[in-house]
């Protein structure tokens, strides 16, 4: 046959012999794609150890080492022949690749990463599985081949030591910290225990059923967060904009087959189709607390009757029951406290020229100021911008009471023939006197001009002083906003960090009178839907 011709039909090509599978170049490939970066390694040494059993890790960052060690959690014998094979350069390309597509296979990414750093030295020392069994290991050195051994004695912990390896040990102790915080056992991070749990929440419980794990009523946020948990280490988060506040670290292990290492899309999306029984025991357990919110502080229930309200306003199967709970405190005639119901407090609700109001007070305001009349209710901000948009209702303030000494003050507020009394009250009093737009700071500046966008019927300036909202003058009214009050400054806070809050801070700024019907409306569009 000459130099060049094809082969004859009867010879035999060695197609094997043609293919060079690069497995070190697979290996890297492999590592980059399931890891950000080489100090996540830790956490999934001590996810692998979780998944096979561990009752407690320890972990050990040295300059050049790093160790991680259980009670329990050894890597099978089948896998730790396979990454045998996998790390021994003198086996065949061919016997390399089954033993990266095994450990694909059974979801030992962090073998695999382990495979894929070109570190200089690993060794792993396993305890038998059973008490007939002998102990077994791997020593391997790159250049070298990998060796599987028996041991002489038995270990009192299953162990992997990594060295040689440039794992950035700042970094890989936070990303530990941040995924480890829900973990089943205890993590010891350089022999100190990492925090586990939900710090700080208002109360925390158990989740059953088909997603396990556990849910917190945190003390601050808006938004739902589901903590989505794989073998006991944080792998992906999914937000809940339309459920009330609350946080679930849940494990999602039994939703995928045994050995499979879903991504973070997947798991948001096997998640998903169980978000209505997550939520639904958010309720539950918001409603649990409702129940026995009488020894809570004043804070606690406060935030557990805004998380009820949300929650009422968008599931109508758990409304019913939200609406019977005793969440709203109210004052008497006699000064009695007592707690009301939802059903009760809309009994409560008065018409006066067309418009729904409702008597409440602040909690900072003292009720011995006010004139008696009847039944009145102990609200905040937030309480009350949920209870308007719920039931369509408005707020006003009870009389405030007049001493003799403010007689003067009662004279120039409403006596005959001094049309703009009120002005001139306001110009008498220390505090009080209207502020150029240039002497304010930015954060009131874009206060005003979010307000003055939505009240059509008065001007709204900034005043000195630290009382009351106040609206004067007898042509065109002006709502003054002393700029030392409490209230005012809350508005300011709560509309720099989000626009949005300008309706909820109207609502409180005019005390629940003549909320504009445009700035309603622009409401419920922008902020609840």
């Amino acid at each position: 046959m000459s130099e060049g011709a094809p082969p004859s039909s009867g010879q035999r090509i060695d197609v094997a012999s043609l293919l060079t599978i690069d497995v070190e170049s697979e290996l890297r490939k492999l590592t980059q794609a399931q890891l950000q970066g080489p100090w996540q390694l830790p956490a999934e040494l001590v996810r692998r150890a979780l998944r096979d059993g561990a009752r407690r890790v320890e972990v050990e960052l040295g300059r050049q080492q790093l160790r991680v060690r259980s009670e329990g959690g050894a890597v099978p014998f089948a896998v730790l022949r396979e990454l045998a094979a996998l790390l021994d350069g003198s086996r065949s390309p061919e016997r390399r690749h089954r033993a990266l597509s095994a450990l694909e296979r059974a979801g030992a990414l962090a073998l695999l990463g382990l495979a894929g750093l070109e570190a200089s030295e690993l060794e792993v020392v396993c305890p038998p599985p059973s008490g007939s069994d002998a102990p077994y290991g791997l020593r391997w050195r790159r250049g070298g081949a990998a060796e599987l051994v028996r041991l002489r004695s038995v270990p009192a912990h299953a162990e992997v030591v990594l060295r040689g390896a440039r794992l950035d040990r700042g970094r890989a102790r936070e990303w530990l910290s941040e995924v480890a915080s829900h973990a089943p056992v205890p993590i010891i991070l350089d022999g100190r225990s990492l925090p586990r749990g939900f710090r700080g929440a208002l109360s925390t419980t158990a989740l059953e059923g088909a997603l396990p794990g556990q849910l917190a009523i945190p003390r601050e946020g808006e938004v739902a967060r589901l903590l989505l948990l794989q073998h006991g280490l944080l792998s992906a988060h999914l937000s809940l904009t339309d459920a009330p506040c609350f946080e679930a670290a849940i494990e999602t292990r039994d939703l995928f087959a045994p050995g499979r290492s879903p991504s973070a899309a997947e798991l948001r999306e096997r998640a998903g189709a169980q978000l209505e029984a997550v939520v639904a025991a958010a309720v539950d357990h918001l409603i649990e607390l409702g129940r026995d919110g009488a020894g809570l502080p004043a804070e606690d229930r406060r935030r557990v009757t805004q998380q009820l309200l949300r929650a009422a306003r968008g599931r109508r199967d758990q409304a019913r029951t939200i609406a019977r709970l005793p969440l709203f405190r109210g004052l008497e005639r006699d000064g009695r406290e007592r707690w009301y119901d939802l059903l009760a407090l809309r009994q409560s609700v008065q018409l006066e020229q067309g418009e729904r109001l409702l008597s409440a007070l602040f909690p900072d305001q003292d009720a011995a100021d006010f004139a008696p009349e009847g039944r009145v209710y102990v609200l905040d901000e937030s309480e009350r911008a949920l209870l308007g948009e719920l039931l369509e209702l408005g707020f006003r303030q009870p009389r405030r009471k007049v001493s003799r000494r403010r007689g003067l003050a009662r004279l120039l507020r409403e006596g005959p023939g001094l049309g703009r009394g009120r002005d001139l009250l306001l110009a008498l009093r220390p505090g009080g006197r209207p502020l150029l737009d240039a002497r304010l700071d930015p954060g009131e500046r874009q206060l005003l001009v979010q307000l003055r966008a939505q009240v059509e019927s008065c001007e709204v300036h900034m005043c000195t002083g630290r009382g009351p909202v106040r609206r004067v003058g007898a042509g065109p009214d002006k709502l003054l906003l002393p700029r030392e009050s409490p209230l005012v400054r809350s508005a300011v806070a709560a509309v720099a960090h989000d626009a949005g809050w300008v309706y909820p801070a109207l609502l409180a700024l005019l005390e629940g009178r003549d909320f504009p019907a445009r700035a309603r409306r622009r409401w419920r569009l922008e902020s609840w839907t």
